[in-house]
């Protein structure tokens, strides 16, 4: 390329210049300084420089408009300054964004008459462009602890505490299932109208429930309150008073004349035994379980029968009772179930049923409370280990034939605190207790008068412990 340009050169005897050097810059006119025509219709020699100083114009250029290396500028612009859509620009200014003498101006506003701009309205967060040097600094995050890893133990033992939990949980919700089923099958009567005694003896952590074991061979038999037990759970000592009040003790019942103790039941029944209680005895009774003949023996079957200490004369009354009565009373044969002899014996719910209704051995109503409450006890202890086929035998034997004024929700809570009330330890009372009596006949037969202040006291001593005795 170079040779082409050269033989050319040769030929035409021209010189060959460089695309960049083609158009050269016309040579700039000196300058000298010109005093501006307020018409504008040209420029004229400056005949006193002191007039206008700090501006040169070239010859022949026309006032206010500026020329520069070929160019005419507009009014008021700096050469080699941009100007764009009608306003000017400082260098290194972003268009659209004049500001000059720290103030913004209006788009086409001349630098040189500064007219302040209102300010702009302050964006939202949301609006705002994101600048690295004006961006909120977030607060310092705390650094996560890393967890350590759980060994194979401490993995193990987790697992089986969750295990354990809803395993309990299980047993909770079937035992609770199993619970109201079972509360479901008695029978509930709403508690009548009672006649209360205003001071009697209450406390929050004592609760009172009045067994009654009637006399009546069927369920809807009128009888007579054979057995009084009040039965007195002490939350606070973890005790189980098993409180027998004697039938014939000679009290004043409410709204009758003085009669014996289980001549109330007849008169008006469960509510009427409890304000006589209430008011002689001074002991508050809300709460009653009312059990037959038939349902005292099917509770001793269904929990396998007792075992007991009994004597020859004890065993001998016990066939007597079954021949009497109990064995027709549960449809059997007469001969059924008899003892040969009194030791250390298994007795089925008949049997045990008969021991517990003996009058004519020992010390007659005395010992009778005694067997009632023995009995009892080893029925809890066969209650504790809870043995699952007692279950459905409770549900068709037992509890239709038992009477209670307590609502579901009470029996439920109770329920719940069975299994603990079953471990507690039991005492035994018996009302009037020795040295707080004497025997008399009365009207109603013989009577036992009882110094109700006496057995107030004991029953308080023992039954409303706040807690255990040292030598317990």
């Amino acid at each position: 390329m170079s040779d082409r340009n050269n033989s050319d050169n040769q030929n035409t005897n021209t010189i060959y210049i460089p695309r960049e050097a083609r158009n050269p810059q016309p040579p700039q006119r000196p300058l000298r300084r010109v005093q501006q025509n307020p018409q504008g219709n040209g420029s004229q020699p400056v005949q006193n420089p002191q007039q206008n100083m700090g501006q040169y114009y070239r010859e022949g250029q026309i006032p206010n408009q500026p020329y520069q290396n070929g160019q005419y500028y507009r009014e008021g612009q700096i050469p080699n300054q941009p100007y764009q859509n009608g306003q000017y620009y400082r260098e290194g200014q972003i268009p659209n964004q004049p500001y000059q003498n720290g103030q913004y101006y209006r788009e086409g506003q001349n630098p040189n008459q500064p007219q302040p701009y209102a300010p702009y309205p302050r964006q939202t967060p949301r609006e705002q462009p994101y600048y690295a040097d004006s961006q909120p600094k977030k607060p310092p995050q705390k650094k996560k602890k890393k967890r350590k890893k759980k060994s194979f133990l401490g993995k193990f033992i987790g697992r089986f505490a969750r295990t354990l939990l809803v395993m309990a949980l299980v047993v909770f919700g079937m035992y609770s299932c199993t619970s109201l089923s079972l509360i479901n099958k008695m029978d509930y009567t709403v508690t009548g109208d009672r006649n209360r005694r205003s001071d009697a003896l209450s406390r929050s952590y004592v609760t009172n429930v009045l067994i009654i074991g009637t006399d009546g061979r069927t369920a809807d038999e009128a009888a007579r309150s054979d057995t009084m037990i009040i039965a007195s759970i002490n939350n606070r000592t973890d005790e189980v008073s098993l409180i027998s009040l004697m039938r014939d003790c000679y009290v004043e019942i409410p709204g009758y004349s003085n009669n014996k103790l289980n001549a109330a039941y007849t008169f008006g029944g469960p509510e009427l035994l409890m304000d006589t209680i209430e008011h002689n005895f001074g002991i508050a009774v809300e709460d009653y379980v009312s059990l037959n003949f038939i349902s005292v023996a099917n509770i001793v079957d269904s929990v396998g029968g007792i075992d007991i200490e009994i004597s020859d004369a004890e065993a001998q009354e016990i066939n007597t009772i079954l021949q009497a009565e109990v064995n027709e009373i549960m449809g059997d044969n007469s001969l059924d179930d008899l003892l040969k002899k009194g030791g250390k014996l298994h007795l089925n719910g008949k049997q045990a049923l008969s021991y517990a209704r003996i009058r004519y051995v020992g010390n007659a109503d005395f010992e009778r409370t005694e067997r009632q409450r023995e009995v009892i006890g080893l029925v809890m202890d066969k209650l504790k280990s809870l043995n699952p086929t007692i279950l459905p035998k409770l549900s068709t034997s037992v509890l239709p034939d038992v009477k209670t004024n307590m609502s579901t929700a009470e029996l439920y809570w109770l329920s719940l605190k069975v299994p603990f009330i079953i471990g507690y330890d039991r005492q035994q009372l018996r009302i009037p207790a020795e040295n707080t009596y004497y025997g008399q006949n009365m009207d109603c037969g013989d009577s036992l008068i009882v110094d109700f202040n006496a057995n107030y006291n004991i029953i308080y001593e023992n039954a409303y412990k706040e807690q255990k005795t040292q030598n317990e």
